[in-house]
């Protein structure tokens, strides 16, 4: 708006109308203008608002000037420097040199942090009656430790094949293998021979023996590890226990007696963990304890 006001201005003064433009100036100029608020003045919610309106422009604090016409003249600014860069001309290198070698290493260190390193440096290259092995003698003595550690994985395998071959099947003269399993106080003595898959337990069934299904299950699994489900007949006599640990120490039993009608069953057995002996027992009562470690109902009087 006062731009309006100093181009009007500057129409009088072109025709001539010297005598009344500073009057007529100063009357559109004040028609437009807007006092700041003053700088110590209370604050309230109408300063806000009056505020809101200061005719501060967009263009950064030039006040009567359009942007577009403040953007062009950034753009001409000449640099900081107040000189232009000169035309590149070949062979010729403006600027500080590149620090090379030493130098742009020890960039930004301090001067103890050199001295440091410079004794440093002075102590490796004293001269010394130690001779460090060349890299020949030390691809040697890595070769050396590897054909060591090749030799007795070796011989481990060498070991295990024999261990393996030593292992044969152990059968009665009618063709049946035996073992004995354990769980927890129980004991089944577990006999198998080639048949259709009858199994029974202490001379009944195993429906009747075991009416639950997860403990049939547990009793069944090493058929269903070796793939042999259903090729041979299993007949157990379990003493002790549960029914859990009976189902477990008969599991335990027939695991074994595979193993030893045919040692080829053996890594898959051993895999599943079915030819350790499960440790695990019930911990004792202790005196003065309801359990193992439950106390009783303490009273305060």
């Amino acid at each position: 708006m006062r731009a309006r006001g100093l181009a009007c201005a500057a129409r009088l003064l072109a025709r001539g109308d010297a005598t009344t433009a500073p009057a007529r100036w100063m009357g559109i100029a004040s028609a437009f203008r807007v006092d700041p608020p003053a700088a110590n003045a209370p604050w309230s919610l109408d300063a806000k608002r009056h505020a809101s309106r200061w005719p501060f422009p967009k263009s950064g604090g030039v006040e009567g000037f359009p942007d577009q016409y403040m953007r062009t003249i950034k753009k001409r600014v000449v640099p900081a420097n107040g000189t232009e860069a000169p035309p590149p001309v070949e062979g010729v290198f403006y600027g500080d040199m590149p620090d090379v070698g030493v130098e742009r290493h020890t960039r930004g260190l301090s001067d103890e942090t050199k001295k440091a390193l410079e004794t440093i440096l002075d102590i490796e290259h004293a001269p010394s009656d130690v001779v460090l092995p060349s890299m020949a003698e030390i691809d040697a003595e890595e070769t050396e430790s590897q054909r060591l550690k090749a030799e007795r994985k070796a011989l481990l395998a060498d070991e295990q094949e024999k261990q393996r071959a030593s292992r044969v099947s152990v059968r009665d003269r009618f063709g049946r293998s035996g073992a004995t399993g354990k769980r927890k106080t129980a004991v089944a003595r577990v006999t198998l021979w080639p048949g259709v898959g009858d199994v029974t337990c202490n001379s009944k069934p195993l429906d009747e023996s075991f009416p639950d299904i997860d403990h049939r299950g547990w009793m069944i699994k090493p058929f269903l590890v070796t793939n042999t489900m259903g090729l041979f007949d299993v007949r157990a006599i379990v003493r002790g226990g549960g029914k859990s640990g009976q189902a477990q120490a008969v599991r335990h039993g027939i695991a074994k007696a595979l193993q030893l009608y045919e040692p080829a069953f053996r890594p898959a057995l051993k895999k599943a963990g079915m030819l350790t002996r499960d440790p695990r027992v019930v911990e004792r009562k202790k005196p003065g304890r309801k359990k193992a470690r439950k106390a009783f109902q303490w009273v305060k009087r």
